[in-house]
């Protein structure tokens, strides 16, 4: 058969089967079976009519109809086995897509009750939290006496079953054994902490008190190392009036001295700089004032209304003499230059006995300030201890107005003195301009100092010291 036909081709040296005998013709499609011979034909016997013939094959005719139909089904074959798979691929395709929207949908399902029951759980939670604040707010007002909160937490919630039951189950005894416990506790707490707090005084005391030492051993080698600048500046001086010719080397040893100064003078300002932190630090922990130092506070330019006329007589109330304290040095060099008689506490021959006489002296007979400069030392001992060199009991008599009383200050007077000290010449209205003033750099004097003087601190226009 053609390949037209659908039929197969036979492969090459193979013979097809052989076809069986045509059946006799009819209807297309319809077969027919052929008539059965009777008789001994039939039986394969031969007869003398017919004698016994060989059989003959099937013709051409009948193999290519065979093979026509063995396509033709095939070809039918073909179309039903496709048309069964095109109905199972659709029929899978249909079930996983059912399948698919059943699983989405019972995921949706799933989440939409899960939302539910977590909305439903939140909103207990809420319910019962807001059960405990408001029990809670209700003993804590009932502990602390507060009616009016104890009145609102009834109102916003007198119908509910918990105050209810807090209200039902209240024990008074378990309050007041509470109360009790509380107020222990609270006590405890306090004497701990009060404990504490006098323990840690107790250590930035010593340690100011120390701080303090170190202070003081840093003046004093400050104060030493001052007369030693002066003492070599007074020999240069010497040395320059007769001649010598040893000016080179005198000016080295001022130089030596000078350095020695500078350096002992920042190891002053830093030690009192640690005093002045743990002073701080104490006065946080003892909680005292807010103001540092007590006394006057007033600008550079407010200096001569201040001290020189004592506007609103605030010193003269206070009856205690000035200490200045202004680490700037711009105090002390406006009081030098007015009209003062200035001792530079630093130079030992201004510490001298007889010069500090006639400068009190001078003061007290012109009627003018007796300026003592401090300077960055603590030498307001020295000052004292000096004055009582000059007279015993001066220091005391000056520094509490004594001297002022009864022409007291007539016992300064010494024979040498000349004329213009002569006892007539010291009248009263120059007596009462006398001024004593005491200047220092020092930021925090010791307690001393501001107990027998009255503190004057000067600040700067910008609000700095």
């Amino acid at each position: 058969m053609s390949s037209k036909k659908g039929g197969p081709r036979a492969a090459p040296g193979k013979s097809f089967p052989r076809a069986k005998p045509r059946a006799p013709a009819g209807k297309p499609g319809e077969s027919r079976q052929p008539q059965r011979e009777t008789g001994p034909q039939a039986m394969g016997l031969a007869t003398p009519e017919r004698p016994e013939a060989p059989a003959a094959g099937p013709t051409a005719e009948d193999r290519a109809a065979t093979i026509i139909q063995c396509a033709f089904r095939k070809l039918l074959a073909r179309k039903e086995l496709a048309r069964r798979q095109q109905e199972h691929q659709d029929y899978q395709e249909l079930m996983e897509k059912l399948q698919r929207e059943a699983f989405v949908a019972q995921v949706r399902r799933e989440q939409e009750a899960a939302r539910r029951r977590q909305e439903e759980a939140a909103a207990a939670e809420r319910r019962r939290q807001e059960e405990r604040l408001r029990g809670a707010r209700l003993l804590e007002a009932a502990f602390d006496g507060n009616l009016g909160e104890i009145q609102a937490v009834l109102r916003e919630v007198a119908s509910l079953d918990t105050v209810v039951s807090v209200l039902q189950s209240w024990d008074l005894s378990l309050t007041d054994a509470m109360l009790r416990n509380m107020e222990a506790e609270q006590e405890r707490r306090a004497q701990e902490a009060a404990r504490h707090k006098e323990a840690e005084a107790q250590r930035m005391n010593l340690k100011v008190q120390q701080l303090a030492k170190e202070q003081q051993q840093c003046h004093q080698q400050l104060q030493q190392a001052y007369c030693e600048l002066n003492r070599r500046i007074a020999e240069h001086d010497k040395c320059e009036r007769r001649g010598v010719g040893l000016a080179e080397l005198t000016l080295q040893a001022i130089k030596d001295a000078e350095e020695q100064v500078d350096r002992l003078q920042q190891e002053a300002q830093k030690a009192e700089e640690a005093l002045a932190l743990a002073r701080l630090e104490l006065r946080e922990q003892t909680e005292e004032a807010e103001e540092e130092v007590p006394g006057l506070k007033c600008q550079v330019s407010e200096l001569h209304d201040v001290l020189m006329k004592d506007v609103g007589d605030r010193i003269r109330a206070d009856g205690r003499w000035p200490l200045v304290i202004d680490p700037s040095g711009q105090a002390a060099t406006f009081l030098r230059y007015q009209d003062t008689n200035y001792v530079d506490a630093v130079n030992p021959d201004h510490l001298r006995p007889e010069r500090i006489r006639l400068a009190l002296l001078g003061a007290l007979r012109f009627g003018k300030p007796l300026v003592f400069d401090l300077h960055e030392v603590d030498l307001f001992p020295a000052v004292q201890q000096q004055l009582e060199a000059v007279q015993p009991g001066l220091a005391q008599e000056l520094l509490g107005r004594g001297l002022l009383e009864q022409e007291r200050y007539l016992s300064l007077l010494r024979p040498t003195d000349g004329p213009e000290y002569s006892p007539n010449q010291f009248q009263e209205a120059r007596l009462q301009h006398f001024r004593l003033f005491f200047v220092t750099k020092v930021r925090w004097p010791p307690a001393e100092q501001l107990q027998v003087l009255l503190p004057v601190r000067v600040q700067l226009p910008g609000g700095g010291l």
